[in-house]
């Protein structure tokens, strides 16, 4: 599948929250963040991530739309703003509606990223947690397949969800190498 990718802006802030929302409940393992934490933030909560920041943006948040102009996924990143971190930046969120996955649309998002990314004048490494449990598998083996790669070892039992913990493992992407 092919989808739209562009920038998300505020007019977004809807569709974003929804599909946000969503990705809590669908996959509660996947991210840091619950639905029980989130659910009552609002639109205008929402808008507020979707500001970009720098003439070429360094803090923005990429949409994947459906043909029928449905938002199906996106991607959120943030170059560090501190001066002795700026070669830094760090993918926050990733996700796609599970009635798109296996059809490219991560990649896209990715490739979208990347290209966007690779034009800001010295940033130098892209970051990412991926979150492993038993019950919720991860998606480490796709970042491994998009050039990220483990950096250091894995911090066991980073969160917990009832009974269930949560690993994580730090990533990076090395650009220009």
């Amino acid at each position: 599948m092919k989808s739209n990718i562009r920038l998300l802006t505020e007019k977004d802030a809807s569709a974003y929250r929804t599909l946000r929302l969503h990705s809590y409940q669908e996959a509660p393992l996947a991210f840091s963040e619950s639905y029980e934490d989130e659910q009552h933030r609002t639109d205008t909560d929402f808008a507020q991530e979707l500001k970009t920041v720098g003439n070429a943006p360094e803090w923005f948040v990429l949409g994947a739309f459906s043909e029928s102009d449905q938002l199906i996924g996106f991607v959120k990143f943030r170059r560090d703003r501190r001066s002795k971190a700026r070669h830094k930046s760090m993918i926050h969120a990733m996700y796609t509606d599970p009635a798109y996955r296996k059809q490219g649309v991560w990649r896209e998002l990715i490739y979208s990223l990347l290209e966007r990314v690779k034009q800001l004048e010295g940033l130098e490494q892209i970051h990412l947690w991926v979150l492993h449990s038993a019950v919720g598998g991860s998606a480490s083996g796709f970042y491994k397949s998009c050039g990220f790669e483990n950096q250091g070892p894995v911090v066991r039992k980073d969160l917990k969800m009832g009974a269930v913990y949560v690993d994580a493992e730090y990533m990076v992407m090395y650009l220009g190498e």
